[in-house]
């Protein structure tokens, strides 16, 4: 980090309407984006900071949350607030992919938890989506995505019974469900329908992603269908906000 912060003309303006924590939170956050803060570096204390910037300590707090809350800060207690690693682009968002092809085709190193996996009965909205009858069997699949070590998503699937009975035994950890069904028992997803929405964590995200209650979230539902237009999968996942990001890109196809 060196001398990031011993600029002597490195000063807020308290002379235009812009809020002070606001101001020191867009400084700090373009010594990230430009590289004068690197992933791990330290950030100054609080009374260091008030004392750089001659601002009160509940306004540099207020600043250093703001930066927490977007994922570009971290706490860990007792040893202060550090720069974050770069989010995470989901990008398997907007491509045909799973979650695990789209991390590992990042290089990122992935790991999966299954936390449940058990046959259950559809209730009549999930037996709707899937089109088969209420309580129809279903293959029920909850599982914790990790990438270096952080759990990152969240994700529970239901899978119709009948279309692949022997996936109730199926070791799931570390490997791709939908490459899984593909190999297995010729299931190959084709289509998918996909909403994605802004929530905030509540009391079971937390412990299962290791995070605060109402902290920024995405949650996706999926609707997958295979070649022949069979729905397959209607899967929902709780995605961190604070380390990842979702980049789409639009193409026009007028003439």
């Amino acid at each position: 980090m060196g001398n990031t912060f011993s600029n002597k003309s490195d000063q807020l303006n308290k002379d235009i309407p812009i809020p002070l924590y606001f101001q020191l939170k867009e400084k700090i956050k373009e010594k990230i984006v430009n590289g004068s803060l690197e992933p791990g570096d330290l950030i100054p204390s609080e009374r260091e900071l008030s004392k750089k910037y001659n601002i009160s300590r509940p306004t540099i707090r207020q600043a250093l949350k703001g930066l927490v809350n977007e994922g570009l800060l971290y706490r860990e207690k007792g040893r202060g607030t550090f720069v974050s690693n770069p989010k995470i682009k989901y990008g398997f968002i907007q491509k045909f992919t799973t979650f695990y092809d789209d991390m590992k085709e990042k290089g990122y190193e992935t790991e999966t938890k299954v936390i449940k996996q058990e046959i259950q009965y559809a209730s009549g909205s999930l037996a709707k989506k899937l089109e088969i009858s209420e309580n129809d069997k279903i293959i029920f699949i909850h599982r914790i995505r990790y990438i270096k070590g952080d759990p990152i998503v969240s994700v529970i699937n239901n899978i119709p019974y009948r279309l692949c009975t022997a996936l109730i035994d199926e070791n799931l950890e570390n490997k791709s469900l939908y490459r899984t069904l593909a190999d297995n028992y010729n299931i190959k997803p084709h289509k998918a329908e996909i909403t994605l929405e802004p929530i905030v964590a509540n009391e079971y995200d937390t412990e299962l992603l290791n995070i605060d209650e109402n902290q920024p979230m995405f949650l996706m539902k999926n609707l997958t269908y295979s070649t022949d237009d069979v729905a397959i999968d209607y899967f929902e996942s709780h995605f961190r906000g604070d380390k990842g990001k979702v980049k789409v890109e639009l193409h026009n196809n007028i003439d």
